[in-house]
């Protein structure tokens, strides 16, 4: 499994992102046969972000359900990844905690991302250039 984070799609979307052209070229991706993986963070922040990029907030919507497996947070998973950041010392956005308490649960070591903040988790890896 490979989570993927929000910057990755918002690349994918916004053809005035600076990571755009990265995002586009996804082999890795499909070369792996991995299953891709987000939370509902990045279902919300990914949802949040296709305002103004000319795109269908229902078609994203429905890509994201049907190319991914999307786990649903729980109160719990809110609580647990306000631990995650203080051992962080609020140095990792909360949004971004959540999606590392995700990735432990599921012992997801893999992350698209384009966020240095995931490369202070030593056990993860972070794919740039997808």
């Amino acid at each position: 499994m490979i989570f993927l984070d929000t910057g990755y799609f918002k690349g994918l979307l916004d053809k005035k992102d600076r990571h755009h052209k990265d995002a586009l070229i996804n082999e890795f991706l499909v070369d792996s046969n991995e299953t891709t993986v987000i939370n509902t963070t990045v279902l919300v922040e990914t949802l949040n972000r296709v305002v103004g990029t000319g795109n269908s907030i229902n078609k994203v919507f429905n890509n994201l359900h049907d190319e991914n497996r999307v786990i649903q947070l729980t109160g719990k998973d809110y609580l647990r990844s306000l631990e995650i950041n203080g051992w962080y010392g609020n140095s990792i956005n909360y949004a971004d905690c959540t999606i590392i308490n995700t990735m432990m649960n599921l012992g997801i070591t893999q992350i698209v991302s384009f966020d240095s903040d995931f490369k202070k988790i030593n056990v993860f890896e972070v794919i740039c250039n997808v």
